[in-house]
């Protein structure tokens, strides 16, 4: 089949932007759709940040401005493109992109189905799209009780490559001070804070814990204060931009993701892979990804107040039974390569939007 990828954003290319969730994403679907048979075009704004990752999974690549709603020229320019092209889906990673895409069909003689490809906390903005991938069941289902048909809302889960040469590692016994690590952009929905709190938690429980954040965001100075008005300052370190997620994973011996807000949650799915004990909330992706006891454990987001304390109850209970902890990082490794692989979502993938232009002729 014939596919355009479409998403417009405003992440322009300069050295200190990298490609994050929604990024990966729409390079993920065409590298899969690709390995999958299909033809893909990638279409985008001029000079992002991803350009070049793009251009590297096979597609070609259309760019154009896609301003505002009024920029005539990126819709007219898109319509002649298709009606040359004949696509026989558009998937749609934004709903800017899906408003140009829906717009340039008008003038088109052949009328393919429009796929919104949700990333966000909102998918009901996607009920205009004749079919709507979801990263989790939650969003899934609020997309059908707005009103969507149960058969055009489909649950797509993120997906992970399992590096090439990969070695599943051994993860010796923890470390004294026990070594806890997040990834993950240092915004406030992330719950960073809740786990420095719960450093001096542990301390009185007789547990010392050094705790390492990978990422970068407006948050750092907040973090950095709060540990040092806790007195665990020496014990808490955000490293910045985390690229090298085996080292990373080497040296610590539980991954937390203590977010409030989490449409999915992809460094559950490196954590899982590096064979490590995790701890998460239960927002949305991290509690439809983890089965508590069985390959994780998960708190409550909803008690603020409580959570640090919920955090320390979990990290205590991994620490006192280390095999458990070893238990849950196997089951969990399993799971990913049972569902969360790169080669398995992307078959899926392929199927599911088949599926849809079968459905639509």
């Amino acid at each position: 089949m014939k596919i355009l990828n479409t998403l417009f954003n405003y992440k322009k290319s300069t050295s200190d932007n990298k490609i994050l969730g929604v990024e990966r994403c729409f390079i993920d679907y065409s590298r899969h759709l690709i390995a999958n048979g299909h033809e893909v075009v990638c279409v985008t704004n001029p000079k992002m940040v991803y350009t070049d990752a793009v251009k590297e999974t096979g597609s070609k690549l259309l760019e154009l401005p896609a301003w505002n709603r009024v920029d005539i020229y990126s819709i007219l320019r898109l319509a002649f493109f298709c009606l040359w092209f004949r696509p026989d889906a558009v998937l749609c990673h934004s709903g800017k992109a899906m408003f140009f895409v829906r717009a340039a069909r008008l003038f088109c003689f052949k009328k393919f189905p429009v796929i919104a490809v949700d990333h966000g906390i909102n998918p009901k903005k996607f009920l205009k799209a004749d079919a709507v991938f979801t990263v989790n069941s939650y969003f899934s289902k609020e997309l059908v009780k707005a009103g969507k048909s149960p058969d055009s809302a489909f649950v797509m889960p993120n997906m992970f490559d399992v590096p090439a040469g990969f070695i599943l590692p051994v993860k010796p016994a923890f470390r004294r001070p026990v070594q806890i690590g997040s990834l993950g952009r240092l915004y406030f929905e992330k719950n960073f804070d809740k786990m420095v709190r719960a450093l001096p938690i542990l301390r009185a429980r007789g547990i010392e814990c050094e705790y390492v954040i990978g990422g970068v965001g407006p948050e750092e100075e907040k973090l950095n204060k709060l540990a040092a008005e806790l007195g665990v300052k020496k014990n808490f370190k955000i490293l910045g931009w985390t690229s090298d997620k085996k080292t990373f994973f080497d040296g610590i011996d539980i991954f937390i993701l203590p977010s409030y807000g989490e449409t999915f949650g992809i460094v559950l799915l490196e954590a899982m892979l590096y064979n490590t004990p995790i701890i998460t909330s239960n927002s949305w992706g991290p509690d439809e990804v983890i089965d508590e006891g069985i390959n994780g454990l998960k708190v409550s987001k909803d008690d603020k107040e409580k959570m640090p304390e919920l955090l320390a109850d979990a990290i205590e209970r991994l620490v006192k039974d280390e095999d458990f902890a070893r238990k849950l990082a196997a089951n969990a490794h399993q799971k990913f390569l049972l569902n969360y692989r790169s080669e398995k979502v992307g078959k899926k993938l392929s199927d599911t939007v088949e599926k849809i232009v079968q459905k639509s002729r």
